[in-house]
């Protein structure tokens, strides 16, 4: 039995989702990327996955908190900033680079930080939806672009827009006029042509936490949809449906393609059709390209990192320097649409 305050509270340590209790499901609320199943998805995807599940009971011997760690070499602190400061540190995050966070916290959100303050070195928790946390560096981290779907239709939608957006869009739509959408049948079809246009955007993007493996977009979970030219992949889009929520995951581009066919640009108009016709109230496109994903009239949700070293020293410096360190959200107001929505 452990305390704090003038709570007591109890620990527990799994490292196979298939161990977790049913109550873990219950607390996950509507973070489809914290359900016991598609934990235990990633873990037998992901060969060098090997996350620790931390669970907080109260005193009565129920499930009030949980969170998820993995070790991680070379993670770039200085990964938002001109400096690299690779690292090792243990990431309370879930496995892959979504919008949501791999910590829930209840009534016993204090000894949640305890427990995470007592890991040995780095540690960082990611994507939390406030900068309340004592004694941790705190800051901002990508903030996520949401797109409330206001719209019956596309073409609505398009029409909501003011003329130089509106006609921007539109020539995207008649430069891709070449492309083939189609959405994948069964997601065992993902292959290597796909997944090397994944892996091109990942040996490019300057934000990398890790790559994930083509088991992990063979699953059955997900929808996927590819661009082809002249009947060969040159894009590609993963999409998770949850509830009234869609949700875009990751995206593969043929670049020396999208230099003269807006394949990327494409994709995105695509998405956006996609989650009108099917009904979803949201999108959430993600932590990337904000420029591109707030000129869709996507609006941003601010999430942050807090960051703490064992060492009181080296948390101290870490403290003092994260306002350099964290992510700088683009300040430019993009007026998308003819009336303030």
């Amino acid at each position: 039995m452990r305390y704090t305050g003038s709570m007591t509270y109890k620990t527990k340590r799994e490292t196979q989702a298939r161990c977790l209790p049913e109550d873990w499901d219950r607390l996950a609320g509507d973070n489809p990327y914290l359900k016991r199943d598609f934990l235990a998805f990633v873990e037998e995807t992901e060969e060098d996955y090997h996350p620790v599940y931390h669970m907080i009971f109260g005193a009565e011997g129920r499930l009030d908190s949980y969170f998820v760690a993995f070790r991680r070499r070379g993670y770039n602190l200085g990964m938002f900033s001109p400096v690299n400061l690779p690292i090792s540190v243990t990431l309370i995050y879930l496995p892959m680079c979504v919008t949501r966070s791999g910590v829930v916290l209840g009534e016993l959100r204090e000894a949640v930080f305890r427990e995470i303050r007592t890991i040995k070195g780095f540690k960082m928790v990611l994507n939390l939806p406030d900068g309340d946390v004592d004694g941790f560096a705190v800051g901002l981290t990508c903030s996520k672009c949401i797109l409330t779907l206001r719209w019956d239709s596309f073409a609505d939608y398009l029409n909501s827009m003011r003329s130089s957006y509106r006609n921007h869009y539109k020539r995207i739509l008649n430069k891709s006029a070449g492309l083939t959408i189609r959405y994948l049948e069964e997601n065992s079809a993902f292959d290597d042509r796909l997944y090397r246009l994944y892996r091109n955007v990942v040996d490019r993007s300057r934000v990398k936490i890790e790559t994930l493996s083509k088991a992990y977009f063979q699953g059955s979970q997900f929808r996927l949809f590819a661009a082809e030219y002249r009947g060969e992949p040159v894009g590609f889009v993963q999409l998770l449906e949850n509830g009234e929520e869609l949700i875009f995951e990751f995206v593969g581009v043929d670049y020396s393609c999208n230099a003269h066919i807006p394949v990327y640009h494409r994709m995105l108009l695509e998405i956006v059709d996609y989650g009108l016709r099917k009904g979803f109230r949201t999108i959430d496109f993600g932590q990337t390209a904000d420029d591109t994903k707030l000129k869709l009239g996507c609006g941003y949700t601010y999430l942050y990192a807090a960051l703490h070293h064992s060492n009181p020293l080296v948390n101290g410096i870490c403290r003092r320097f994260a306002p350099f360190l964290e992510y700088k959200p683009l300040k430019t107001r993009f007026r998308v649409f003819k009336e303030k929505l």
